[in-house]
């Protein structure tokens, strides 16, 4: 099941080639991604957020991530470390093999974890330009949407094979999907989402990719809101592949 695991990290994808076909499908070229956190497996990763509104006002914040991806499904554990009137703040997502997802958020004001409504799951995650449901890795691309290869377009200097999403029903969270997918690379550059009448409501771009396990890995994410001119930016600074403690992944941890 191909997901875009966003976190608020970012969109990974493993190195690959496109099926060893010479003009590939929009499909083919799905398939051949390898849609992963940033991290692949288990580990933690730290990094800055930095929101931006629409008149250029910026905010910065510090997060730890953690991340477990193994044969019983995906979970990841996201905790916010500054500034002071956020700390505390923890999401947890939890991703079973067979079975619907589940989301929690602890807000420390609260003293207590809310679980996250299925209604709620195209909701802004904690003011971000992000929803809960790409956060917490519950956005399928394979299951709701069918693809076609449109022609190759050149983005951010590199070439790319250019696919396009339509939404299988009206639960999608998005009408439509375009996608610049670096060809060298087999890793997506540009993702463009459009909402109700095929209006172009997000862009995300990713670039500065930099090795890490033998993955490329962007180090530098943008989730745009065309609508509103809000930016969301990431920035990843500390990575580690160890293993994690799988109590992280746990309700009770929130409270902690």
């Amino acid at each position: 099941m191909k997901r875009v695991l966003l976190l608020v990290l970012a969109v990974v994808l493993a190195v690959g080639s496109a099926a060893g076909a010479e003009s590939p499908t929009g499909q083919e070229i799905l398939d051949d991604l390898s849609f992963r956190t940033i991290l692949s497996g288990s580990g933690s990763a730290e990094l800055t957020m930095i929101t931006e509104n629409a008149k250029g006002a910026q905010r910065s914040f510090s997060l730890k991530v953690y991340v477990q991806m193994d044969e019983e499904g995906d979970a990841q554990f996201l905790e916010y470390l500054a500034p002071a009137d956020v700390r505390g703040t923890k999401f947890l997502s939890v991703k079973p093999k067979d079975g619907e997802s589940q989301m929690w958020l602890y807000l420390p004001a609260l003293g207590r974890e809310r679980r996250i409504a299925a209604h709620m799951t195209g909701d802004s995650f904690m003011g971000t330009d992000f929803t809960y449901e790409e956060i917490g890795g519950d956005f399928d691309y394979e299951e709701d949407y069918t693809v076609q290869r449109l022609p190759d377009q050149a983005e951010q200097g590199v070439d790319c094979y250019l696919l396009e999403l339509t939404a299988k029903g009206s639960e999608a969270l998005y009408s439509k999907v375009r996608m610049w997918v670096w060809k060298e690379q087999m890793v997506p550059v540009k993702i463009e989402f459009y909402g109700s009448g095929d209006a172009l409501s997000k862009t995300l771009t990713l670039s500065n990719f930099l090795p890490v396990s033998g993955e490329l890995i962007p180090h530098h994410v943008v989730m745009a809101n065309n609508a509103q001119g809000t930016r969301t930016i990431l920035e990843l600074t500390e990575v580690s592949q160890e293993t994690v403690d799988p109590d992280i992944f746990t309700v009770r941890n929130l409270r902690r």
